[in-house]
């Protein structure tokens, strides 16, 4: 179920455009694996071996996992968010430094020389 949630949270931020194909990829092949993983109980013996240990990981340990997964989704998610932002204001920005009909910052570059 958590990896169902992953996937469609990430295809919705996919299909409004907030994220790239980059983190989309990346965060659908994380919730990708987590399903699988969770559906097989032969991957947990995997991680047993892997681990070195001979029982399940307790649920306080998954529910953390599994907040700790959302809040680092959610980061990426805002730091896309802020990476556009900054992309459009640097793009306004040199539209008007460039514009020959912008006052504004032909007075600003007077005053520095």
């Amino acid at each position: 179920m958590f990896s169902v949630t992953i996937i469609l949270l990430n295809l919705y931020l996919l299909k409004k455009r907030k994220i790239n194909a980059k983190s989309f990829t990346l965060w659908f092949i994380l919730g990708l694996t987590i399903g699988i993983v969770s559906m097989v109980p032969a991957f947990f013996s995997l991680l047993y071996v892997f681990f070195g240990t001979e029982f399940l990981i307790s649920a306080v340990t998954v529910t953390a996992f599994m907040v700790l997964v959302l809040m680092i989704f959610y980061l990426d998610y805002k730091v896309n968010d802020l990476n556009d932002k900054l992309m459009k204001l640097t793009a306004e920005l040199s539209a008007l430094k460039y514009n020959p009909n912008s006052k504004i910052l032909e007075k600003e570059d007077y005053e520095k020389k």
